[in-house]
């Protein structure tokens, strides 16, 4: 495990964040991804998940037909069993 050693000139991490930011380099936005890419990735992954939800809601209703059909056929054959 690695251990944080300072240098002898090294600057408190409060420091460190002023001169950045006055920089004009803030290290978050320069980190991994930047806010409006991370904005970006949700938005997509809300399309995809939209998209995955209409298809659900399709196939669901589909199945109601199909069940609503399976039931009258069924109420069918009762009434013709019990009539002969």
């Amino acid at each position: 495990m690695c251990h944080y050693q300072p240098w002898e000139d090294d600057s408190p991490p409060t420091e460190d964040h002023a001169q950045s930011t006055r920089n004009g380099s803030d290290p978050v936005v320069a980190g991994w991804h930047s806010w409006e890419t991370r904005i970006a990735m949700l938005e997509a992954r809300i399309a995809r998940a939209e998209a995955r939800l209409d298809g659900l809601e399709a196939r669901m209703l589909y199945q109601q037909k199909a069940l609503h059909v399976t039931f009258v056929l069924f109420l069918g054959t009762l009434i013709y069993a019990i009539w002969k």
